[in-house]
C-alpha cells in the first residue's frame, strides 16, 4: 500500500499517475499513498484479490473476470490468459467455492463473435495492463480494443477505444455470474440506454441447508438491477437468449440473456458507457448513475476515485523501509478498506434479512453495510484495523448487524447482500465485534437491543439438518451441546467440534466484558465462567486441545497434525487459541518456559500456517510468556517470507482484508492479540516512523534505524517516559502521543518483566 517519502505538510496529492504497475515512484515531494498501491498483488493463487476500480467500501467493485468458469468466486485469476469482460460486483479475497458475485458483465467486441462467455472472451497481455486505486485498463487483443474502467460508490464507468470498424459492439451479459443466474430481464431503451435485472443464487449449499431448517422465504438470492447510459447513439441493437442473437429486438427475459449495442467507429474512437447498479430497482439504478456520474468526464471520475482512496490512506503515514515494504504496506491498507460495502442508495437500502427482501428508508445517523463480512475472518484483524483507521464507520457496522437481527431474528455470522442468512463458519463473534467497537468509541446504537441480540446468540440455536456432519458450521447461535456439556462433542461435527468449543469460549469472554461495560454484572459472572470452557478440550496428557466425545471420553485416534475436530486447522494451530485467558493457557502448558519451548516447536517444525486466521495471534504470544524478542523475530520472519509484491504475494485468502490487516499490524509493530480487550502487543515495526491519525490527534511510532538487521527493541519510551512493557492500550494510542523504540541487532530482555495481564 504505501509509497515514497512522506512530507507531512503536504496534504493534497497530484492528479493520478497513468503508469503501469511497474512504473516509477511518485515525486518525493508529494504524499500520494495511492501511488504505492499495487492492486495486482494477491490476484494469483489463493489471495483472491481483485484488481479493478472501486472507492473505499464501494457497493460497485468493477473488475475484470477471467475465463475460469463457475465457482471461481473472486472473478480474476492472474495466470488465466483470457478475460471474459468486466463485471460490477465482486468480493475482496473470499474463500470458498461454487458461490460468488461477478454480475452485470460489460465487454467490447468487433463483429459478432458469439454470445457465450467462451465466444466473447479475449486474450490480453499483462504488459498492457494498468491497475491502480480507482482505475484499471487493459487491451483486449482479439478485437483490438483498449478498455478503461473507473468507478463511484454505486456506478461503473467504462471507456473503450475501438479500431476503425462499422461493427463495434458493447455487450451486457445479464446472466454472467460466479454464482448461478436464476432469472432476469434486459431492455433496450431508445438509442442510448440499456437496463435490466438479474436474480442470482450466490451459495447453493447454504440455500439447501436453510430451506431444510425452515428459514422463511428464500436464502442466497441476490437481486441486481442496472441502468447503462452510452455517450454514442446506437447504430443498431439486439438481445440474445441462449446464445442466439435477435437483432433489433429490445427485450429478453429468463436466463442466459443479454443485450448488445452497435456503433461505427474511427480508429481510436472512444465509446463510453456508465452503469448504475442497485439492489432496489432499475429506476434506483438510473438515479445512482445520474447522481454520481452526471456527465462524461471519465478522467475526472478517475481522479475522484483516487482522491477518495488517498483521503483514507493518508491517515497512516510511513517513513523508512524499502520500496517493497511501502508497496506491501499501502496495498494491504487498500485491501483492508474495501469491505464491508456501503449499500445505502441515496436515502434507501435493500436488505434480505427477512428472507424475502425489502426496501428500507435510510437512517441519517448511519449507513447500511453488508457483503461477505464473515466474523470468523474479520474480528481478528480487519475490524480492529478499521476501528483504528476509520472509527467513524464503527456505528454503521454495528447498526447494520442490529438491523439484520430485527428483521430476521438472529445476528448474522457473515453479512451478505442476498436473502436470508449466509450461516457459514463457526462461533458467534458478534459480541466481540460490539465490544471492540464500543471500546474504540462507537456510540449511538441501542445497547439494550444489542444486548438482547448477543444474549440470544449465546443461549439459543437455529439448527440445520446437518447435525452430525456440520452441526455448528451452518447453525445460527450457540450449540445446545456446548451450553449443556461445556464443549461441542465430536459426534456433532467431525470437522469442527473442538475449534467450536474454543471459539465459543472466547465469545463468552467477550460477553463477560460486554456485560460489564453495559451494566449486566450478574450475567458477566456467568459468561466469565463459561469462558473457561476451553479447559474442557485441553488434554494435559498429550499437551494439546483435543476433540472430546459426547460420553466425555477423548477422541482415541488423536494426532495433533490431523484436522479432525478443527476448522481449517489442526490441534497444533488451535491449541494456542485462548485469547481471553492467555495466562491460564501458559499455566496449563506448564509455565512460561514450557510454553515458549512449545511455541518454538510450533514455528520451527512448520506447524504455523500463515495462510489462515486461527493462528494469526500465535507469534505475539511470546510477549505474554516474557520473551518479547522472540515475537519481534518471528513476526519479521513471517512478514518477509509470506508477503511479497508479486501477483502471488498474499499467502492465503485475503478474506475481506483479514490477511492484509495482519500484515499491517505486523508492519506497524503492534497487534490486537485479544480483540475487544483494548490491549496491543508490541513487536518490531518495519518502518522508522509511522504516524496514525487518531481521535486525540496523531500517534507516532518512532523506530530510528529499524531494518532487517536492527529488528530488536532495546528500550522504549511513551511520551518521553520510560516504557518497560511490550504492550500498550488502545486508550494510550487513541489519545495521541509518541512511542519511541530504540532498535538494535541483538535481542534484549526489554519488556520481559511486565507481560500483559
Amino acid at each position: 500500500m504505501i509509497r515514497h517519502v512522506v512530507i507531512l505538510a503536504l496534504l493534497v496529492a497530484l492528479p493520478a499517475c497513468h503508469g503501469s504497475r511497474s512504473g516509477g515512484a511518485p515525486p518525493a515531494e508529494v504524499f500520494d499513498p495511492a501511488a504505492w498501491v499495487d492492486p495486482l498483488i494477491g490476484t494469483e493463487g489463493d489471495g483472491n484479490a481483485i484488481p479493478g476500480p472501486m472507492v473505499p467500501h464501494g457497493m460497485v467493485k468493477l473488475s475484470p473476470d477471467t475465463a475460469d468458469g463457475f465457482g471461481t468466486i473472486e472473478g480474476y485469476e492472474y495466470a488465466t490468459p483470457r478475460i471474459e469482460g468486466f463485471s460490477h460486483t465482486h468480493l475482496e479475497g473470499p474463500g470458498g467455492s461454487l458461490n460468488g458475485y461477478s454480475q452485470v458483465l460489460v465487454t467490447a467486441v468487433v463483429g459478432e463473435p458469439g454470445y457465450t462467455e467462451e465466444a466473447y472472451a479475449s486474450a490480453y497481455d499483462h504488459g498492457d495492463e494498468v491497475a491502480e486505486p480507482g482505475y484499471y485498463a487493459v487491451t483486449l487483443t482479439d478485437p483490438g480494443v483498449r478498455a478503461e474502467l473507473t468507478a463511484t460508490a454505486r456506478a461503473g464507468f467504462h471507456r473503450y477505444a475501438f479500431p476503425e470498424t462499422d461493427d463495434a459492439r458493447i455487450l451486457i451479459d445479464v446472466s454472467h455470474s460466479r454464482g448461478l443466474a436464476r432469472d432476469g430481464w434486459v431492455e433496450v431503451v431508445g438509442d442510448h440506454e440499456i437496463r435490466g435485472f438479474g436474480l442470482y443464487q450466490v451459495h447453493p449449499l447454504v440455500a439447501v441447508a436453510a430451506a431444510r431448517a425452515g428459514d422463511p422465504g428464500t436464502t442466497a438470492d441476490r437481486p441486481v438491477y442496472f441502468h447503462a447510459i452510452f455517450d454514442h447513439p446506437f447504430t443498431s441493437f439486439g438481445v440474445w437468449r441462449g446464445g442466439a442473437p435477435d437483432d433489433g429486438a429490445d427485450r429478453a427475459e429468463g436466463i442466459d440473456i443479454g443485450a448488445y449495442a452497435r456503433f461505427a467507429t474511427a480508429a481510436g474512437e472512444r465509446v463510453m458507457v456508465k452503469v448504475g447498479i442497485s439492489s432496489i430497482d432499475a429506476d434506483q439504478a438510473r438515479e445512482n448513475v445520474e447522481r454520481e456520474i452526471p456527465g462524461w468526464d471519465f478522467d475526472g471520475a478517475r481522479e475522484d476515485a483516487r482522491a477518495a482512496w488517498n483521503a483514507l490512506l493518508r491517515r497512516v503515514r510511513a517513513t523508512g523501509g524499502t520500496d517493497a515494504d511501502r508497496t506491501r504496506f499501502y496495498t494491504a491498507l487498500y485491501h483492508a478498506l474495501m469491505q464491508p460495502a456501503d449499500y445505502s442508495e441515496h436515502g434507501r437500502y435493500w436488505s434480505g434479512a427477512d428472507g424475502f427482501g425489502r426496501v428500507y428508508d435510510e437512517d441519517p445517523a448511519w449507513r447500511y453495510h453488508s457483503d461477505d463480512w464473515c466474523l470468523w475472518d474479520t474480528f481478528r484483524t480487519t475490524h480492529p484495523l478499521q476501528m483504528l483507521v476509520e472509527p467513524e464507520r464503527g456505528r454503521s457496522i454495528v447498526e447494520s448487524y442490529l438491523h439484520v437481527y430485527e428483521q430476521g431474528g438472529w445476528l448474522p455470522k457473515c453479512t451478505w447482500q442476498a436473502t436470508g442468512y449466509s450461516r457459514v463458519m463457526i462461533g458467534v463473534h458478534q459480541a466481540c465485534l460490539f465490544l471492540d467497537s464500543w471500546r474504540k468509541g462507537a456510540r449511538g446504537f441501542d445497547t439494550t437491543l444489542a444486548w438482547e441480540a448477543v444474549t440470544k446468540a449465546a443461549n439459543e440455536t437455529n439448527r440445520t439438518i446437518l447435525d452430525g456432519i456440520l452441526c455448528g458450521y451452518l447453525d445460527l447461535g450457540t450449540q445446545p451441546e456446548y451450553r449443556a456439556l461445556g464443549y461441542v462433542p465430536l459426534e456433532c461435527d467431525l470437522d469442527q467440534a473442538a475449534s467450536m468449543t474454543l471459539e465459543h469460549a472466547y465469545d463468552d469472554g467477550c460477553m463477560a466484558e460486554l456485560a460489564g461495560e453495559w451494566g449486566h454484572e450478574a450475567e458477566a459472572a456467568t459468561y466469565r465462567a463459561r469462558s473457561e470452557n476451553w479447559r474442557s478440550v485441553w488434554d494435559p496428557a498429550v499437551g494439546f486441545m483435543r476433540p472430546k466425545l459426547r460420553s466425555g471420553a477423548w477422541w482415541p485416534f488423536f494426532d495433533p497434525s490431523d484436522g479432525t475436530g478443527f476448522t481449517e486447522a489442526d490441534a497444533w494451530i488451535y491449541s494456542w487459541f485462548v485469547p481471553q485467558n492467555i495466562p491460564g493457557l501458559i499455566e496449563a502448558m506448564g509455565g512460561p518456559a514450557a510454553f515458549v519451548a512449545k511455541l518454538d516447536r510450533f514455528f520451527d517444525e512448520d506447524h504455523f500456517d500463515p495462510t489462515n486466521e486461527p493462528a494469526f495471534h500465535a507469534p505475539y504470544l511470546y510477549v505474554w510468556a516474557g520473551e518479547p524478542a522472540r515475537t519481534q523475530a518471528r513476526v519479521r520472519e513471517i512478514l518477509d517470507a509470506a508477503f511479497t509484491v508479486e501477483p502471488g504475494g498474499l499467502p492465503g485468502n485475503d478474506d475481506a482484508g483479514a490477511m492484509s490487516a495482519w500484515f499491517l499490524f505486523g508492519a506497524m509493530g503492534f497487534y490486537p492479540v485479544t480483540p475487544g480487550s483494548g490491549v496491543y502487543t508490541l513487536a518490531s515495526p518495519l518502518f522508522e516512523r509511522i504516524e496514525l491519525d487518531v481521535p486525540g490527534g496523531t500517534f507516532t511510532i518512532e523506530a530510528p534505524g529499524s531494518s532487517a538487521e536492527n529488528l530488536y527493541v532495546q528500550s522504549a519510551t511513551l511520551d518521553g517516559a520510560t516504557l518497560d512493557r511490550a504492550w500498550i492500550t488502545h486508550e494510550e494510542l487513541a489519545r495521541g502521543g509518541t512511542l519511541t523504540l530504540t532498535m538494535g541487532p541483538e535481542p534484549t530482555n526489554w519488556g520481559a518483566a511486565r507481560p500483559p495481564r
